[in-house]
């Protein structure tokens, strides 16, 4: 598939769209990480970044938290291609907490509790 050009659409920094520039370095990006109160440290690789993840956040759900970030700068991203919806940190924040809730219904019992009290620091 050709197209016209292949830089972040997320950003104005003319970088090509990459993995690591979409979820780590797009300033976009960035400020979605904000939502769970982290920042992404230069010139990390993705498994160096979940590292820096877990030790700040140590908590059992440190995975969620970044697949569903990650998520939601995937999310924003296609509704600003396919839908012409411009990427909103507020919209985003609203679309994480909303994932988060739903999950709360999955969460193993013993493990509800936790959860519930993290998504509680979350809101």
């Amino acid at each position: 598939m050709h197209l016209d050009s292949y830089n972040c659409v997320l950003c104005n920094e003319s970088v090509e769209e990459i993995a690591e520039h979409l979820f780590l370095q797009c300033s976009f990006a960035k400020d979605c990480w904000s939502i769970i109160n982290l920042d992404t440290p230069p010139h990390m690789t993705f498994p160096q970044i979940v590292d820096h993840i877990k030790t700040k956040l140590q908590f059992q759900f440190f995975m969620l938290a970044v697949i569903l970030v990650c998520w939601t700068i995937w999310t924003a991203r296609n509704d600003l291609i396919f839908k012409g919806i411009p990427p909103d940190v507020g919209t985003s924040r609203g679309f994480f907490l909303k994932e988060i809730l739903l999950l709360v219904h999955r969460v193993k019992s013993r493990n509800s509790i936790s959860f519930e009290q993290w998504t509680q620091t979350l809101v």
